[in-house]
């Protein structure tokens, strides 16, 4: 994810259908030889799945504009964003069974077919998008994008959202083991949650595509975020286990109103159409970076304070940045 930008940069360049499929090419060579590896070598063949990764998802946005008919673009931008949670959740719900069924190797085997078939799939049904005519300068693409304000506020918008997310879901083995949840039920849990955020990007596609507003939609979404969280940190001792998972469901939940709008705006707000690409990867640089930084400043904040209250001031006053951000960047867009 460090190199999210640069890359993003490079794929107009490449061609957004051949980086898909030498994303997943890549995805299911790492998939092949990790059901193989016993040593050390394993965690660069995570190094090289997670470029093939970065090669789809930032390519996918764009070839979606070109495949798709204008009118149509929320709802497939809506399910597109739903790929983390919902692969995160599906992944929790079968790994388990898929390990009692055939192990470890069997389950990077049927890993390597999933990802083949996509990729013979792309290959022979999806058509080539049009190739850009302009010249890219893929130094000059970069620059652009970084001085494009709009882009960086769908950039920090994301960030304050995704590092929320990151954090409460990774409180959830707290408070299984404080409430002595059984490892099953806590899987099938936890999987719930992954999958309320892919149900909650779907929905806002829909939304988005039946004329609501992409500047309600996320301020609605922040505003529950910011609920969910002085909730569930702040009153954490005295809310029963339902009421404190009920947060975390719900903030997951409403967490997709805002991943989808930002994704769907990116292809809106970028500084050109060849711009796309790299504004996706700043979007997805920054959610890592957010992702890394926010869960030990949490932790030191509850090392330091020895209470969780500032940890939900915190996390309310991310959710208050965001929804201010979406209020400048909708601010003199009347179509918002």
């Amino acid at each position: 994810m460090l190199f999210a930008l640069t890359l993003g940069s490079y794929v107009e360049k490449i061609g957004l259908k051949r980086c898909i499929l030498l994303g997943l090419g890549l995805l299911s060579a790492a998939s092949l030889l990790g059901g193989f590896s016993q040593s050390v070598s394993s965690l660069l063949l995570r190094v090289v799945e997670g470029f093939g990764f970065l090669l789809v998802t930032l390519s996918g946005p764009a070839y979606i504009r070109q495949l798709v008919p204008a009118e149509e673009i929320s709802a497939k931008m809506g399910l597109w964003s739903a790929y983390m949670g919902g692969g995160m959740g599906i992944s929790l719900l079968l790994t388990p069974w898929l390990i009692t069924m055939m192990g470890w190797q069997g389950v990077w085997l049927t890993l390597t077919l999933l990802t083949l078939s996509l990729f013979a799939l792309v290959a022979t049904r999806v058509p080539k998008p049009q190739q850009s005519t302009q010249k890219i300068e893929v130094f000059q693409l970069i620059r652009t994008t970084l001085k494009h304000p709009p882009a960086w506020m769908l950039v920090l918008m994301f960030g304050t959202y995704a590092g929320q997310w990151f954090s409460l879901v990774g409180f959830l083995p707290t408070i299984y083991q404080q409430n002595e949840i059984s490892l099953t039920l806590a899987g099938a849990l936890t999987a719930s949650v992954a999958i309320a955020n892919a149900v909650g990007t779907f929905a806002c596609g829909i939304m988005l595509q039946r004329g609501l507003l992409p500047k309600t939609l996320v301020q609605t979404g922040f505003i529950i975020l910011m609920l969910c969280a002085l909730s569930f940190y702040i009153f954490q001792a005295q809310l029963p286990f339902l009421l404190q998972f009920a947060c975390v469901f719900s903030f997951s939940l409403f967490g997709g109103l805002v991943a989808a709008v930002v994704f769907a705006q990116a292809l809106r707000f970028a500084p050109s159409p060849v711009a796309i690409s790299a504004t996706i990867g700043m979007i997805l640089q920054c959610s890592a970076t957010s992702q890394f930084l926010l869960p030990p400043a949490i932790a030191a904040i509850v090392s330091a304070t020895g209470d969780w209250f500032w940890v939900g001031i915190v996390m309310a006053a991310f959710s208050v940045m965001g929804w201010l951000l979406c209020q400048k960047l909708f601010q003199a867009d009347v179509r918002a």
